[in-house]
Formats: structure tokens, sequence, C-alpha cells
């Protein structure tokens, strides 16, 4: 029985009589049967109708006032049956639990003013704390990386604020297992709050995700799907991510959430997908739009570290190149390394042979590791020999390396000061390095004095094997773009001066 259990949700104003006593009906037998579970869902006066519209167009009801009450069977979230208005929830409660409230029309017009006060000062509380917490929202909220990424994310210094409220959504949330997976992952931080005051709840809607949102992280899986039907290949994935984005894009400009910040780092082509937002999106500073490009190189170290016998800790992570998820190039020739430099002094010249005297230093400084790796090919295909089998063994790719990028990305984005770190990250492009402006690309970016990333134009390449890669990325970057419409089929001219980007669009003729 327990897995058929009914979910009520009275959805109302607050300033409605009808919905206030069904509220206490509910309240009463929440109290009094243990199956009975209800949640309210409060909607201000002033968008009603619009909440109204929506709800109809939705599942295809034709209610006009409030309260309108369903039940979702099995879980919150589930496919909505349609009880109706309050007279029509007395009747379900009276032949289901034999229970009949009347209360005067006076107490209930009482009970509607005090109900709209509440909600108004909670409102109010609401609007006072969201401008001294961090707010974020999280899209693809049921994929396995969540729960990792926000145990991190919490310990990041100078990221809480007074608190941290994590919003969940996926559009996919109606499906039982996604659904469950959400609610553990707020149960665990909600029940659990060792981190600061946070909040983590799931959100039904986008525009509720973006609302006054701070960081936006899209982990969505956006590869094909094996499940497909026949016909639905990678330009189908395309089209769908060009769609998602084109929506997203469309309720960020309504909800116009100010200095939003948007990290793309789920699986797919997240290169894409951002570039479709710099696209469509006007309201989001281009710098602000980035896509997490380091764990392809992170991925490498291991292995470099074997063949070269230098520890990990003194590797830096290899630059990574390319449109990613699509076209890309791990550049290992050009990978930093901390090497320990024996410096001898004057004396080392005259000393006699086995002086105890100091004859030097040692000291650290980076170099290329270009002349430690001879065939850069066999440590490519040890490293996707490993690839495989950690995909065959986990049914999913590996999510610490994915984990660790974005951490990194944001402890130096948050940080009070700015570093001078240089990491691979995709951007939008300036033209820097070939490659076409306005394309998110990755490539070796820096944080400037005003906190935006911008690609560090002063990085060496001394190699004509990286310069050609790069170059066979913007040529399938390119076509692909072409084919959606996107930057290529524009002049962009960039100016990053110290303000922010500055775009004009000009049509390029054709084949430009």
């Amino acid at each position: 029985l327990s897995n058929k259990m009914p979910y009520f949700v009275i959805d109302g104003t607050p300033d409605c009589p009808n919905f206030g006593h069904a509220i206490i009906v509910a309240q009463y037998l929440s109290e009094h049967l243990p199956d009975f579970k209800y949640k309210k869902v409060e909607v201000k006066h002033s968008v009603w109708a619009e909440h109204l519209m929506e709800m109809n167009e939705e599942t295809k009801w034709s209610v006009v006032k409030s309260p309108i009450i369903w039940k979702e069977i099995h879980q919150w979230g589930g496919k909505k049956y349609l009880i109706g208005g309050l007279s029509e929830f007395w009747e379900y409660v009276y032949c289901y639990y034999g229970l009949e409230s009347r209360i005067p029309k006076s107490e209930l017009l009482k009970l509607a003013a005090e109900n709209l006060k509440f909600f108004e000062k909670k409102e109010q509380d609401a609007a006072e704390r969201i401008n001294h917490v961090r707010v974020v929202g999280i899209i693809g909220a049921s994929e396995r990386i969540v729960t990792l990424l926000l145990n991190e994310l919490f310990e990041i210094p100078n990221f809480r604020r007074e608190g941290v409220i994590v919003k969940l959504y996926d559009e996919r949330a109606y499906e039982e297992r996604k659904r469950k997976t959400m609610e553990d992952v707020a149960d665990y931080f909600n029940n659990h709050s060792v981190f600061g005051a946070q909040t983590v709840f799931i959100v039904d809607k986008l525009k509720g995700t973006i609302d006054h949102c701070d960081l936006l992280l899209i982990v969505e899986d956006f590869r094909p799907c094996a499940k497909w039907q026949p016909g639905q290949d990678e330009n189908y994935a395309l089209e769908k991510c060009f769609a998602n984005m084109n929506y997203l894009a469309e309720g960020i400009a309504v909800s116009k959430p100010q200095n939003l910040r948007i990290i793309v780092a789920g699986q797919g082509p997240t290169c894409f997908l951002a570039t479709c937002l710099v696209e469509f999106c006007a309201t989001v500073r281009l710098s602000d739009i980035v896509v997490v490009a380091a764990d392809e190189g992170l991925s490498y170290l291991s292995a470099l570290a074997e063949k070269t016998e230098i520890p990990v800790h003194k590797i830096s992570a290899p630059p990574v190149w390319g449109f990613i998820g699509m076209k890309s190039f791990v550049d290992l020739r050009h990978t930093v390394f901390k090497a320990d430099v024996y410096r001898p002094n004057e004396r080392s010249l005259t000393a006699p042979h086995g002086s105890t005297l100091p004859l030097g230093t040692i000291k650290s400084e980076l170099r290329l590791m270009s002349h430690l790796i001879p065939d850069q090919n066999e440590i490519e295909r040890i490293v996707d020999e490993r690839k495989k089998k950690i995909m065959k063994t986990l049914e999913h790719p590996p999510l610490f390396s994915k984990i660790r990028a974005i951490i990194s990305l944001l402890k130096l984005w948050y940080a009070e000061e700015p570093s001078d770190e240089i990491i691979s990250l995709g951007v939008c492009s300036n033209g820097s390095f070939g490659i076409p402006p306005g394309v998110v690309f990755s490539q070796p970016v820096k944080l400037n004095a005003k906190g935006k990333w911008v690609p560090y134009s002063q990085f060496p390449l001394m190699d004509d094997r990286t310069v050609n890669e790069i170059a066979n990325c913007v040529e399938s970057t390119t076509q692909t773009l072409r084919q959606f419409g996107l930057s290529c089929l524009y002049q962009k001219h960039l100016c990053l001066d110290d303000d922010d980007f500055i775009y004009s669009f000009m049509k390029a003729e054709d084949g430009g």
C-alpha cells in the first residue's frame, strides 16, 4: 500500500479563505494519519493568473480559481491527478477519511488575513536573506557528481557568505529514480548541516532555478543516448542542446539575475552549449560563461609521472585546447613541471676535492616537459585504455578529475584577490591563437584584475604539432557552428577592455 500512497498538493493564494481552510484540514489529517502527506504551494495574487495559465497548459486542466488541489502517486513530482477546489476536497476527505470540517465565514476571513500577513513576512525575510547568502542553481541535479561536488563546494573559502542556498533542478525529475536521487541529496545536506546555514531543495521549474541565482552549474549529461530511436544521432543531440540553451537563455532574460556566473561542466558537447549561451544570453557577461576543461588534462598526470619518473605533485595539468565534448587536444609537450636545479657558486671553481663547505644551492624552477616525452602517442594510448577500463567497470565516466577541476576553478574565481595562475578553461575567444572570436573554446586563460577570465595570449606555442592540432579543432568547430547559424556566420569585433566585452555584429559574406 505504501508504494501507492498519495501525496497531496494544495496550491493557492495566501489571501484566499478556501486555501486557508484546506490547509487546516490537511494539517489535521497529517497529524492524525501517518500515511497522509501534503505540501502547500503559495503563489502571490499578482502572478496567480499567469501561474494558473501555466498550470492549465501543462496539465490540460480547466481550473479557474484558488485553491487547486491534486494528488501525486508514489512520490512528489509524479503525475498530477486533479481533485478540484475546496468543495471537491471536502467530498474526497469525507469519503476516504470520514472527516467533516465547518468553519464560520468570519473566521475564514480572519484566517486568510493572518495567512497573508505571515506569507508577506516570510517573503520579506527571504528577500533580505537572499542578499547575504550565495545562491547556487544546479541543472542536471540527478547526476552522480552532485553529492560529491556539494561536499567540496561548501568548503570553498569566501564562497559561503552567511550561508548557501542550493536549488536542484532536472528536467527529467518526473522519473522516479531521478527524483529519488535528488530527494536523497537534499535530505542528506539539510539533515547534516555541518557546513553552516545552507539549504538544499528541489525546484520543479527552470525559472525557479534561475531566480536570484549567483552561480549556475550545468552538470547535465547531453551525450547521445543509447535508448534513442534510429536516426537520432549526434546531430539530433546537438539540436536538443541548441533548443535547451535557447530556452535557458530566455529564462535568464526573464529572471535577470544580477552578476550571474555560468559553469558548463557536464558530459557531452559542453563548448557547444556555452557557445549557444553566448549567442543567446544578452544579460550575462561573456566572461562569466565558462566551460570546465582542465579535467581532460588531469587524467594524464599519472601516466606522465610514470613515464618521466617525476612525482605527480610537481606536474601541472597539461594545456587543453579545443571544442570540449566534440574535438579537443591535450598538449602534453607543453606540460609544465617543477624541477630542482643545482646552482653552483664561485667557491665551487676553486674548492679542493672533498670540501665540506657549500658549493652551491638547489633552487626550483618551472620547465616544459617536451624533452622528456619522446612519444606522446604512447601516453595517449595508455590513458585511453585506462578510461575505457574505468567506463566498463563503473558504467559511467570518472568523476573525481571533473570535481577537482570545478572546485579549483571556483577557488580561483571566488578568491579575495585575482591569481596569476594560468589554467585551461573554455572561454569566449577574442581571436588569440587563431581561434575565431565569439566561440567558446578551451585554451590557456587567466583571471584579470577585474575578476574576468580572458585568454592568455602570451602562452608560448613552440611546437608545430600544437599549432596544427588547434587549427584542426578550429576547422571542425567552424563546420558545426555554421550548421546551426551560430558565431562563425558573423564577424564579431571583441574589445577586451577593463570594463567588459564589447560586441558589434556584422553579417559576414558567404564563406566568411
